[in-house]
């Protein structure tokens, strides 16, 4: 493909630009009729200009395999009063859920809650109508609901790492398909009690993400 006055690199920027969720290299090297390894050179280049530029209100990030312009933390304050975030604040219990799910999932509540010692039934609620958690019917005995986080999970954190939302939290080993399957027999059908103090229930309505980098494209 030839491209005409402007430079490979800028035909690179344009598409990170016009993607909604963020773009794969692969995608940008079909598209450009490039080598992976050259969108890669043009890419790392992008990201530095982007970060070490104080004349640039946005960042380039790999998140989750996919590029895409984040506006920077420094001017949240300011990028809030245009753009309105659909979720709430993430708290705590929530955060804990998600992080085993990130992990262990696709994962039934009974998974979560032999990790966690406790209910969550509320949280993959909530989280699930935040869409950081999706659900499906599974096969197992009873067919549980089986979660795993979404792409949006990964967006508002921006994880390019699992390990830094788990920081610090124990995960066991994932127990094999027969122990699975009698937990969920066991447990998966019995009525598990709210967590008390109802501290955990948020509303999905308000602000996104508490680390303060916000998408530019798809809001």
């Amino acid at each position: 493909m030839i491209l005409p006055q402007l430079s490979k690199k800028a035909a690179v920027e344009a598409l990170i630009f016009a993607s909604k969720t963020g773009i794969e290299a692969r995608k940008i090297s079909r598209i450009l009729e490039m080598k992976l390894g050259q969108v890669m050179i043009l890419v790392d280049e992008l990201e530095q200009e982007y970060l070490n530029s104080s004349d640039r209100g946005v960042i380039l990030k790999n998140v989750n395999g996919r590029f895409r312009f984040y506006t920077k933390a420094q001017l949240e304050e300011y990028v809030k009063q245009v753009s309105q975030r659909p979720l709430a604040d993430i708290t705590g219990s929530q955060l804990e859920v998600l992080a085993i799910v990130s992990i262990r999932g696709p994962a039934t509540r009974s998974d979560i809650e032999l990790v966690r010692g406790r209910a969550c039934q509320t949280q993959l609620m909530e989280l699930t109508k935040m869409g950081l958690l999706r659900k499906r019917r599974s096969k197992l005995p009873g067919r549980p609901f089986m979660y795993r986080v979404t792409q949006r999970f990964y967006d508002t954190f921006q994880l390019s790492d699992l390990g830094e939302i788990i920081e610090g939290l124990e995960i066991p080993e994932k127990a094999s398909e027969e122990d699975e399957a009698s937990a969920v027999s066991a447990i998966e059908h019995e009525p598990v009690s709210k967590e008390s103090g109802g501290t955990d229930q948020g509303s999905a309505g308000e602000g996104e993400q508490q680390n303060g980098q916000n998408p530019v494209a798809g809001d």
